[in-house]
């Protein structure tokens, strides 16, 4: 086969394809929780998190930070009912330089703990969907279910993911993969690990304020009290309006009635540990 005959059958195979010429700027929204269960909010926010961070691994596809939604929620008032409207997803998608939105939700699966996890791709110009598809999913598996939606709702946008190792989530520099991979570590119990995740959460990005919260609570639940308020007075303080301030500030103030325990008990003379 000669030179323009090989560029020709390519040209043909991206137009029947769509996969070279089309670019699209992803925004994925935070995942609405279903289920009514305040346990799984993490998990909601948690699989967007991941959702967005999995889509940008594919050179094709741009996913709107998390930093520039936030400023542009706050600015012009937004809510998920004006980012998905016809009268508004226009304007929305130039506001946040995208052309398709991501949206999700998580309801509660058939077994015990299991969930499911739906996502829908639609673009703002036409509102038209573009993918839509749906996983069961457990909390404590959070980053492999995550992958799962990802590849499926690509794989509908005609860009598929490339392959992806799941064992590089350590030595990955994106926060959302610690969030994320913390969130999933919280759900199986193991907070000290948990904490980790966490910590390498702001290591990376100092502005990602859920991570304080999550870490109160995985030090809460180890009942390391005074740990445990550092972390969510450092959320209240950073985002006093955020998501979860209400529920930081209660369960700040039941970690203040415990009394602060010595590191090393024993440790003092019996006079000075009897002192009020």
């Amino acid at each position: 086969m000669n030179r323009i005959a090989s560029i020709l059958l390519c040209a043909c195979l991206c137009a029947i394809t769509g996969l070279a010429a089309e670019q699209r700027v992803v925004f994925v929204a935070p995942f609405e929780n279903m289920t009514g269960d305040e346990r799984y909010d993490a998990a909601a926010g948690g699989m967007a998190e991941l959702l967005g961070l999995l889509l940008a691994e594919q050179e094709n596809i741009t996913v709107v930070e998390r930093q520039r939604f936030d400023a542009i929620v706050k600015e012009h008032k937004l809510s998920l009912a004006k980012l998905t409207g016809l009268k508004h997803s226009v304007q929305v998608g130039r506001l946040l330089k995208a052309d398709t939105i991501v949206l999700g939700r998580l309801y509660k699966g058939k077994d015990k703990d299991t969930l499911l996890a739906a996502g829908t791709a639609i673009e703002f110009k036409t509102a038209r969907v573009r993918a839509k598809d749906s996983v069961s999913c457990r909390p404590a598996n959070l980053l492999e279910d995550s992958l799962q939606l990802a590849i499926k709702i690509a794989t509908q946008l005609e860009l598929p993911l490339p392959e992806i190792d799941l064992e590089d989530i350590d030595k990955s520099p994106a926060a959302a993969l610690h969030f994320g991979q913390g969130i999933s570590l919280y759900y199986t119990g193991n907070m000290d690990e948990a904490i980790m995740q966490f910590m390498r959460t702001v290591d990376l990005d100092p502005a990602y304020t859920e991570a304080y919260y999550w870490s109160g609570l995985c030090y809460s639940r180890l009942e390391e009290y005074p740990n445990a308020a550092v972390q969510l007075a450092k959320y209240l303080d950073k985002a006093p309006q955020g998501r979860y301030a209400a529920a930081a500030q209660a369960t700040l103030a039941e970690c203040r009635k415990h009394p602060a325990k010595p590191l090393l008990p024993g440790i003092l003379p019996e006079k000075e540990q009897n002192k009020p």
